[in-house]
């Protein structure tokens, strides 16, 4: 089964959702700030776990997409893809670049920026993806995320930018003196887990918490938002190791719980404009002065939301 693609570019006013503040996780000059919420109605679970029990990801055909992959959900339930998320295997490693939820039974084609450039196998085309152990830091989900709301406005479709993606990987590699012959974000990752482990082991998920506000030098840096507190549980190990990548050798900073406070609610008050998806429920983009994001809803519920801060306070939050 496969779910058509629907495409407006109506502007809204979201609906109200009830959340609070918990208190942060601090490491260093990282802080993490819990968002709790209550349960919502809609049953779905993560790509992750989905993946355990019968979802496959593999390329789209036998000559391959760089920047698509598809999902066959062979489960019992609907599960959530999350912005950001990461993918390793068959020809190259990618990373989603929007949220989709895809129902029980779907077979979906979905967007992804691959972040590994220099192997692309050709013997591996009916290879499978196996969910990476962490995601894309908040800096390249926003500079991803910002390309593809600038290409909605336009009409065009919304995507990211890949050649931006692949000087992105690069200048990390580069940052953090890493050698990978195949060019590969998660080398990265590899080269520095004594150090990143020392900023995400105190990021643990609390009870009841649904999302995250995440600064790093006291200055918010992203909002990662799951309507399930399962699934977000899940989620916040892999989004960690992204947190504490962007927290590496930054400017020690203690939180500052008013700017948390600040950018959840004008995450949540932004206006949004409907873009297309190939999967469940209504597909969003944020795109105003100072926020770049994404987010889908459902029957009426807000499934998830992604927001990062543009501008000068988000270079700021990378200094």
């Amino acid at each position: 089964m496969t779910i058509p693609r629907r495409s407006t570019r109506v502007e809204s006013t979201p609906t109200k959702v009830s959340l609070e503040l918990g208190e942060p996780q601090v490491a260093g000059p990282l802080a993490v700030f819990p968002v709790l919420g209550r349960q919502p109605r809609l049953p779905y679970m993560s790509l992750a776990r989905a993946l355990h029990i019968g979802a496959v990801v593999t390329e789209v055909d036998e000559q391959g997409s760089v920047g698509d992959v598809l999902v066959l959900n062979k489960t019992h339930q609907a599960l959530l893809v999350y912005e950001g998320e990461e993918i390793h295997g068959a020809r190259q490693n990618r990373t989603f670049d929007a949220p989709a939820l895809i129902p029980a039974g779907a077979s979906l084609t979905l967007a992804v920026s691959c972040i590994e450039e220099g192997r692309w196998e050709g013997g591996r085309s009916r290879g499978r993806f196996s969910a990476a152990p962490h995601a894309a830091d908040p800096e390249l989900r926003r500079i991803k995320r910002s390309h593809a709301n600038r290409s909605a406005r336009r009409g065009e479709t919304p995507r990211a930018e890949q050649g931006e993606v692949w000087q992105e990987v690069a200048s990390r590699l580069s940052l953090h003196g890493v050698v990978s012959h195949s060019s590969a974000l998660s080398d990265v990752y590899r080269a520095k887990r004594s150090a990143l482990d020392e900023l995400r082991l105190p990021i643990r998920h609390a009870r009841g918490q649904v999302g995250a506000i995440v600064e790093v030098s006291g200055r918010p840096v992203a909002l990662d938002l799951v309507s399930r507190e399962e699934v977000f549980a899940e989620l916040l190990a892999r989004l960690a190791d992204g947190y504490a990548l962007q927290a590496l050798n930054a400017v020690m900073a203690g939180p500052s719980t008013s700017a948390a406070r600040g950018f959840l609610a004008a995450a949540l008050e932004a206006r949004r404009a409907w873009l297309p998806t190939p999967g469940m429920g209504d597909a969003f983009a944020i795109s105003q002065e100072g926020i770049d994001g994404s987010g889908l809803t459902a029957g009426g519920e807000l499934v998830t939301l992604s927001a990062f801060p543009t501008g000068v306070l988000g270079d700021n939050a990378q200094a």
